[in-house]
């Protein structure tokens, strides 16, 4: 999921620098490779990964173990780990991507089909090597890798001037670039961004088609009156390169436009700041999963019963305390014999009973080489009372067995969750 917020961020970023500085030049050949570049870094970034810093300034939050339950007239006891009922809304947005992805691809497949049952009737290879179809439906023309498709009516009316537009998509491989856009928006359809690329680069290939036919000496004002009747008919398929694929105003425009001074290249040097935000997100974001799984492999040597869970943090922060260890420490006797400590020592506070104050308090320590206990303090507080009485309890413990790594006995810190609630009968009272 990381991978594909990323990705869409970056090609949106890049998308919005294109059409602010490039998008109204006479570029044609060189916004189309700054437009499928753009899919290429979006596809590529993500994987980039540089050191950062925002790993060795965070703030440690330890190993925590299960939570231990505090009632009011009641022994302590440990409570194991509930189940979480709630909705799980990752596997929803999962299943929810993946169906659209289903989906897009499905439609890709059924564009892809039809183009080639069509393309696949009887046809007549031209100069070229292109291959021509004329059909008697009312489709505007298009073209499909190496087939061009134009009704009859076209054929006799404007044939010559339609299939030197449409030989100009196969001859510059524009199907490739429509295949890979819709590969990319199938899997970004959630993403604004990759379909308006697909649309910027649509626009594009009419463009470099428009302006080979001009080449060729045909009239501008003919072609043009041309491209309003073409608008006006059905197109055959999003798949193919439709000769009334993009806005005939647009295309009209693009043609009365003088050439774009060849300078103005260099404004795709603007991108360079989008795609290095992108490269510093990515490696922020691969970091933190980084560091999130290196802890996970660590704590493979805790027993799973005793973890609620292990939040992200880099295994040695710079005073040496350590999060999670190959052996962590150990409260002499045990879980049980730290229950029996706890229940033993633990007061509920009067004015939080009488005042029906309950909640979770967090309590971390650092567990020292010689197992004294260090550093008491509160990560989570409730109620002053309450987190007094944690602290005092906690921070009278006696020495722990140390932790170790490597064979060496190390500091680490350590998370104590206190869970004070009233009893029913107190909380009715």
């Amino acid at each position: 999921m990381i991978y594909l917020v990323v990705s869409a961020f970056s090609l949106a970023l890049m998308l919005v620098v294109y059409r602010l500085t490039l998008s109204r030049t006479t570029f044609h050949g060189f916004n189309r490779g700054v437009l499928l570049c753009s899919l290429a870094l979006a596809a590529i970034v993500p994987f980039v990964h540089f050191q950062t810093l925002s790993s060795k300034a965070a703030a440690p939050i330890s190993y925590m173990m299960n939570e231990i339950m505090v009632y009011a007239d009641a022994p302590a006891q440990i409570a194991p780990a509930q189940a979480d009922s709630s909705i799980n809304w990752a596997s929803v947005l999962t299943l929810v991507y993946l169906a659209g992805v289903i989906i897009c691809m499905l439609r890709v497949a059924i564009g892809v089909l039809n183009s080639e049952i069509l393309c696949h009737r009887r046809s007549r290879t031209l100069s070229d090597g292109s291959h021509l179809v004329i059909t008697d439906r009312n489709y505007a023309p298009f073209s499909w890798r190496k087939y061009i498709v134009i009704s009859r009516k076209d054929y006799e009316a404007n044939g010559s001037m339609i299939i030197t537009h449409e030989q100009a998509h196969v001859r510059h491989h524009h199907s490739f670039d429509l295949i890979l856009a819709q590969l990319f928006c199938a899997f970004q359809w959630f993403n604004p961004a990759a379909w308006m690329l697909k649309r910027s680069l649509m626009e594009v290939h009419e463009f470099e088609a428009d302006a080979s036919v001009l080449e060729h000496g045909f009239d501008e004002r003919r072609y043009q009156i041309c491209l309003v009747r073409a608008a006006l008919q059905g197109s055959f398929a999003t798949t193919t390169n439709n000769f009334a694929n993009c806005s005939t105003k647009k295309r009209i425009l693009m043609m009365n436009r003088h050439s774009t001074n060849p300078w103005a290249r260099l404004r795709v040097l603007l991108m360079l700041p989008a795609v290095a935000l992108s490269v510093i997100l990515a490696s922020a974001c691969k970091q933190d999963a980084t560091e999130e799984t290196n802890l996970q492999d660590n704590a493979e040597t805790v027993n799973p019963k005793d973890v609620v869970y292990i939040e992200m943090e880099p295994e040695e922060t710079l005073d040496d305390v350590f999060m999670v260890v190959e052996e962590m420490p150990e409260f002499p006797g045990g879980t049980m014999a730290l229950l029996e400590y706890l229940r033993s020592n633990i007061k509920y506070p009067k004015e939080c009973r009488d005042n029906n104050i309950q909640g979770r308090v967090l309590v971390s320590i650092i567990v020292g080489k010689d197992g004294k206990i260090t550093n008491p303090e509160i990560v989570q507080g409730v109620d002053p009372a309450l987190d007094a009485e944690a602290i005092k309890v906690v921070a009278a413990m006696p020495e722990w067995k140390p932790g170790t790594q490597n064979g060496e006995k190390v500091r680490v810190q350590y998370t104590i969750p206190i869970n004070f609630r009233l009893n029913k009968e107190t909380e009715e009272e």
